[in-house]
């Protein structure tokens, strides 16, 4: 093969597959995107807030925080 012919092969290869791969790359993308924030859609809660049945709680729910105690006491021995 002649070097021009080469040059030009291999040119329009190379943009070939370039289109391709962004073509690809593109829909790969959005199938991700689409299929991991689509998850977010559905309401999923802890197990803890169903009941039974499997019904969400509907009551009222008691909370606890625990804060940092400032006040602990030194467990060495000062002598």
């Amino acid at each position: 093969m002649d070097t021009t012919t080469m040059i030009y092969v291999s040119a329009t290869l190379s943009f070939l597959f370039l289109c391709v791969g962004i073509i690809v790359g593109w829909n790969g993308k959005q199938f991700v995107h689409d299929y991991m924030w689509s998850r977010d859609e559905v309401n999923a809660y802890h197990p803890e807030m169903y009941d039974e049945n499997g019904m969400l709680l509907s009551e009222e729910l008691l909370t606890v925080k625990f804060l940092p105690n400032e006040d602990e006491l030194d467990e060495t021995i000062d002598e």
